[in-house]
């Protein structure tokens, strides 16, 4: 079958918080730069997972039916006159963000907080959860035969982790708490072990999770203490880390940097207790829109509080890298897969929590 033959793409869509329909939808246009991807594998992520329960993520709501997804690959059926890089037939992993390369932080390179970028499964955006997809030819990033296409649906978040280890500017020789040993959690601890952090410390509140943590890398894991009823989240922070320093065997000052990966609000008082003066905080979990953060902390120990979000330039090839040179092995991660038939299976899998990661082949 040609591609001018095809006439139907099936698409997983949101229809309102908790209901989804397989739908067939047009296949999408190809302009003169762009390239159509025959997409086979879609990984689901922690926004997705916000959207289906929720309608929607913060404050960014769907009012008209949604295509899900943003983590895909898959094969190049047709290319645009303008396209000169790519080919019918290349393997390629989608950058799912588009942005106006115009605005001042286009201009500086920020182009993952573009004043006007468009995500690709945000509302009013089409997502990737469909068995076509089209984008600009320089949102399609070659990927080795190498990588299975299971695995190339885990490059978007990697590419997060990588953004991430930048913005924290991990470095040899520190230590490392992550809070929040999930998808990405697991990822920045893939990552920190291929940029040399020395010792890294994993809290979750599931005892799998923190075994999967383990697998990864982490050379020390726990299961988060509940607090205690009448305690404020400082003293019980604080009390945990005495104790949890001492037994990871790390300096009681505390760690180099912290990276909050779950959005709790206790893993975010946690974590400004874990880290040591003058060190770095990164918060990488969404939880609520509006959440009480330590203003003390972060002003009595002059903490670095960095955000993060998405990407930018070199993250998804330093992905690609770091996968086909087998250098972040995240095979073991993916512990379900599903037809896109079954998205709404592959979705409350994700919302139970007994899988790490769930990847959807688009093509089934």
């Amino acid at each position: 079958m040609t591609i001018n033959m095809i006439t139907t793409n099936r698409s997983c869509v949101l229809l309102r918080s908790l209901t989804v329909e397989i739908r067939d939808m047009p296949v999408p246009p190809v302009g003169d730069d762009d390239v159509l991807v025959k997409v086979e594998a879609t990984g689901i992520c922690g926004s997705d997972l916000h959207t289906y329960s929720h309608g929607g993520v913060g404050h960014n709501f769907i009012k008209e039916p949604q295509v899900l997804g943003h983590e895909s690959a898959g094969t190049i059926v047709k290319v645009g006159p303008n396209v000169v890089h790519l080919k019918v037939g290349d393997r390629v992993a989608i950058e799912p963000t588009r942005f106006c390369r115009k605005c001042y932080n286009c201009r500086i390179g920020k182009t993952n907080v573009c004043r006007f970028f468009k995500q690709a499964s945000m509302p009013g955006n089409p997502g990737t959860l469909s068995q076509y997809f089209a984008c600009e030819s320089d949102l399609a990033v070659q990927i080795p035969s190498s990588l299975s296409w299971e695995e190339a649906g885990c490059i978007q978040p990697l590419a997060v982790a990588v953004q991430l280890a930048k913005r924290a500017r991990f470095s040899g020789g520190q230590t490392l708490a992550i809070f929040g040993c999930g998808p990405l959690g697991c990822m920045v601890i893939a990552v920190a072990q291929a940029f040399g952090i020395s010792k890294i410390l994993a809290f979750d509140i599931l005892q799998k999770r923190v075994e999967f943590a383990k697998g990864f890398g982490a050379d020390y894991v726990s299961v988060v203490p509940p607090k205690p009823e009448g305690k404020g989240y400082h003293e019980w922070a604080e009390a945990w880390k005495v104790s949890a320093l001492a037994e990871a065997g790390v300096d009681s000052w505390g760690v180099d940097v912290v990276v909050e990966a779950s959005g709790a609000e206790a893993a975010m008082h946690a974590g400004m207790s874990f880290v040591h003066m003058g060190g770095t905080y990164v918060q990488a979990g969404l939880g609520q829109a509006v959440t009480p953060f330590p203003m003390f902390s972060i002003v009595a120990k002059e903490i670095d509080v960095i955000g993060t979000v998405r990407y930018t330039a070199g993250c998804y090839q330093a992905a690609i890298d770091l996968m086909s040179k087998k250098r972040i092995d995240l095979r073991p991660m993916i512990t379900a897969t599903f037809p896109l038939t079954r998205s709404v299976d592959a979705l409350e899998a994700v919302r139970k929590g007994d899988d790490l990661k769930v990847v959807i082949m688009n093509q089934q």
